[in-house]
């Protein structure tokens, strides 16, 4: 069952703190006042991933994202991050930074087939976006 995602909203701080204490986190959650943008996975009116995002020059960061730890987690973690690659493709990043490499090898697999590729020595994946001209 897809997502619906959008902004998040003050409206969902119970649920993430719900979230927080029982769900699946990849990568490290930001300080609340770090400047990044948060959007909201929804299942039945219920959060249940959030991804955290960022832009630093032309690369998209996804610092942390947290999902409700299901038989589906993988699936709504790819469903987050193609989410977040349209977010940051219309804010002009040219790649997507997301600093871990997944232990899991369905997520790997998930996001080797999205295009990103793992750099073991920075402990990063990464995806260069298409760029598309205005003509």
């Amino acid at each position: 069952m897809a997502l619906h995602i959008r902004d998040f909203r003050q409206s969902d701080a119970a649920g993430l703190s719900r979230l927080s204490e029982t769900g699946h986190l990849l990568g490290a959650l930001p300080a609340r006042d770090a400047g990044v943008h948060t959007l909201a996975g929804l299942r039945d009116d219920q959060l249940a991933g959030a991804i955290w995002l960022s832009l630093d020059g032309e690369t998209g960061m996804i610092p942390a994202i947290l999902v409700v730890h299901t038989s589906s987690w993988q699936s709504d973690v790819r469903e987050l991050i193609a989410e977040a690659s349209l977010w940051h493709a219309s804010r002009g990043a040219a790649r997507i930074a997301l600093p871990i490499i997944p232990q899991d090898k369905d997520l790997l697999s998930g996001l080797l087939d999205m295009q990103f590729k793992a750099d073991d020595r920075a402990g990063i994946m990464q995806r260069t976006m298409q760029v598309r001209s205005a003509a």
